[in-house]
C-alpha cells in the first residue's frame, strides 16, 4: 500500500487534532445571520446567532467587529475546516481500503 496515503492521512489527522485544539467548536447547525433593529428612525444592522440545534439558544452577537461576533465566527470557521478535512480523510480512507483489496486481488505472479 502507498505510504503517501498514509503520511496523507496522518497529515488531516494533525490538522483536525490541531484545529480542535486552537479553540471551541460551534455546534451543527448554527450559524451567524443580519439582525436589523430600528432605532430613532433609523435601522441598525446587528448580528445574532442563529440556530436549528435545540441545544444553542438564539443570541446577540452585535456588530461585525465585536468580541462575541468574532468569537462565534471563529468557532464556525474551525468546525468549517473540521468538516472538510473529515471529509478528505473520509475519501482517504476509501483509496486505501480500495488499494489494500486491489493488492488482495492481484494474481500470484508464480501461480501464472
Amino acid at each position: 500500500m502507498s505510504e503517501h496515503l498514509f503520511a496523507e492521512r496522518e497529515r488531516l489527522l494533525t490538522l483536525i487534532t490541531e484545529i480542535r485544539n486552537s479553540g471551541a467548536l460551534a455546534p451543527a447547525n448554527v450559524w451567524i445571520s443580519p439582525s436589523f433593529q430600528p432605532k430613532g428612525g433609523k435601522t441598525y444592522e446587528d448580528y445574532k446567532l442563529t440556530s436549528d440545534n435545540p441545544q444553542v439558544k438564539h443570541q446577540g452577537l452585535g456588530k461585525i467587529g465585536s468580541e462575541q461576533y468574532r468569537d462565534w465566527l471563529a468557532r464556525i470557521q474551525r468546525r468549517n475546516a473540521i468538516v472538510e478535512l473529515e471529509h478528505q480523510l473520509s475519501m482517504l480512507q476509501a483509496l486505501i481500503d480500495r488499494q489494500a483489496t486491489m493488492i488482495l486481488e492481484l494474481p500470484d505472479k508464480e501461480s501464472s
